[in-house]
């Protein structure tokens, strides 16, 4: 019987974790948005293009985490 309540809290603690690297994707998201606002202040001066790249990357990496997050909690319930 011990060796169940340890699997339920290792469930709950890969849920924890899989909920922390999707709120974490979602924080890279917020970061991507604040970037978006800037942009259009980048594209006067000329610098659109590694405003465009940041963007692009921030984009990928949040997306990602939030997939991989989601994942990891589905698997844990």
């Amino acid at each position: 019987m011990a060796n169940r309540g340890s699997q339920a809290d290792g469930g709950a603690e890969r849920r924890e974790r899989g909920m922390a690297t999707w709120f974490v994707g979602v924080a890279f998201l917020v970061a991507d948005l604040l970037l978006i606002f800037f942009a259009p202040a980048a594209l006067r001066t000329g610098r659109h293009t590694g405003f465009l790249a940041v963007i692009a990357v921030l984009a990928a990496i949040g997306c990602s985490l939030m997939i991989w997050g989601r994942i990891q909690a589905r698997r844990a319930a």
